[in-house]
């Protein structure tokens, strides 16, 4: 069958219904999805550009082109075209080609409805042909009652479904500078959105193309080119597996020092999993998943992010400001249906939440005997808020102030915050001064079970306030005189 064949069989599967009202609940059903949970009209760009994102074969690196013609946007990009079942997908409602896998990040099959909110008429460019979702197409009314009378009957008007009811289109229904623009770049596929607000979507492209660092997750997207007001251009360079940088239009790029984990699933979560409800099949079948985390590089290295940068990703931002990590972090969060927020009860982000705050230190141990070394400790977390996921995160840093050493010695070596002496008068460097004198003094002000860890002094000085916060012992001008007698 040709793509042709294959998209009128699915206009005659997805039209033909036993009486009206189904058709009429099935369409109020994606009127809802697609009009309450996509109201941010920036949400439906990040889905366009996850979908690219995911459009990869063989690991290549993907182009997208954003460009506004009138009231039209553009999303274009170079990925792999739609098959039969990539159409069949975003003709369905929670059936997509993503779902069960683990790779692709989307899997609520409901992404692509998210540009329903915005447009009545949404045109497709795939393979040299086009398809349509247009909510003013006249369908043959086929039941026995006329439509005027159903509707006075039923005190409704009718509406297909026509969100999931592909309409084959030819070339030259297409606005002409369109259709050679996108083969003007070369794109093989290309979503043409007929815009309800023009103007609004312009200003949500321009604010997107401003804030670089909500590319950072892509996996396969290396450039971006918008066309709104003016043409601008980012990069998005991966020079190693550690490193991500972004740059705007050839200037000064920002760095990235990432971190990338397989996490196992333990088979207690995978359970616990099973009784959850609208969890997606490649989260329960996972053996792991993989987290992100991200430090901002500075000219002088690491670098503390900026209120605004604090968000979590799944793959594309959420809005969840609720939590201010001192990196970006990225995973399979299970998020609200319009990826906005992340669900606060669900038992698999709050292991993922307590498995971030140990991360963390364990990234800062190794961060530690890098070349960045003391600039490790800006990425100490602090107790997040007390709610589940917070309560989880907080727990997570407690067994890692007991299991991970990550505290620089004057000796170079690696210890646990109970290892640890903060000496701010530093006469434990003094040659007139028994250091071990004061290891002992410090032991032995401590519970009884702490008295026996052999303790080292911590290295830099200007974290000894961070270190003593976590639980380290220290040792103080106010406490000299004690020491002396």
């Amino acid at each position: 069958m040709t793509l042709k064949n294959h998209i009128e069989q699915i206009f005659k599967d997805n039209t033909q219904y036993i009486n009206p009202s189904q058709a009429v609940n099935q369409a109020s059903s994606l009127d809802a999805l697609s009009g309450d949970l996509y109201t941010d009209s920036t949400r439906f760009i990040y889905e366009l550009l996850q979908n690219a994102d995911d459009s990869s074969s063989n690991n290549n690196l993907i182009k997208v082109w954003i460009k506004i013609f009138d009231e039209y946007l553009v999303i274009a990009h170079s990925g792999t075209p739609f098959n039969i079942q990539d159409i069949r997908g975003i003709c369905n409602v929670n059936n997509g080609t993503k779902k069960s896998d683990i790779t692709k990040t989307g899997y609520k099959g409901i992404g692509f409805k998210s540009v329903f909110g915005q447009s009545n008429y949404v045109t497709i460019y795939t393979n040299n042909e086009y398809l349509r979702f247009d909510s003013s197409y006249k369908h043959k009314w086929d039941w026995e009652k006329s439509q005027e009378e159903w509707e006075i009957n039923n005190g409704r008007a009718f509406q297909f479904p026509w969100q999931i009811i592909p309409i084959y289109t030819k070339e030259e229904e297409i606005p002409k500078h369109i259709t050679q623009f996108i083969k003007g770049i070369n794109a093989n596929v290309a979503t043409i959105v007929k815009l309800n607000n023009a103007s609004e979507t312009s200003i949500s492209v321009e604010k997107i193309s401003q804030n670089t660092n909500l590319f950072l997750f892509l996996k396969n997207i290396c450039e971006i080119t918008f066309d709104i007001e003016k043409l601008s251009t980012v990069k998005i360079n991966r020079p190693s597996k550690d490193k991500i940088s972004i740059q705007k239009n050839n200037s000064e790029e920002i760095n990235w020092l990432a971190n990338t984990i397989q996490l196992p699933v333990p088979t207690n979560v995978k359970n616990i999993l099973m009784k959850e409800k609208n969890i997606p099949d490649k989260l329960i079948n996972a053996s792991s998943i993989e987290l992100t985390l991200v430090a901002k590089l500075g000219k002088n290295g690491i670098s503390k992010l900026s209120q605004g940068d604090k968000l979590l990703y799944s793959y594309l931002p959420t809005d969840e400001r609720n939590y201010p990590l001192p990196v970006l972090v990225n995973t399979n969060f299970l998020t609200s249906a319009n990826r906005e927020s992340l669900h606060i009860d669900s038992k698999w982000n709050q292991w993922i939440f307590k498995e971030i705050a140990i991360e963390i230190f364990k990234w800062i141990s190794k961060l530690a005997l890098s070349e960045f070394k003391s600039q490790a400790y800006q990425l100490i977390p602090s107790e997040l808020t007390d709610n589940d996921l917070g309560k989880e995160f907080n727990s997570g840093i407690k067994d890692a102030l007991n299991e991970i050493p990550f505290i620089l010695s004057k000796e170079d070596e690696l210890l646990k915050v109970e290892e640890t002496i903060v000496d701010y008068t530093l006469l434990s460097d003094k040659s007139f001064i028994d250091s071990q004198k004061i290891k002992n003094f410090v032991s032995n002000c401590g519970p009884d079970e702490k008295k026996n860890i052999p303790k080292k002094f911590a290295k830099d000085f200007q974290y000894f306030r961070n270190f003593k916060l976590l639980g380290a012992k220290s040792f103080e001008w106010k406490n000299l005189k004690n020491f002396l007698m």
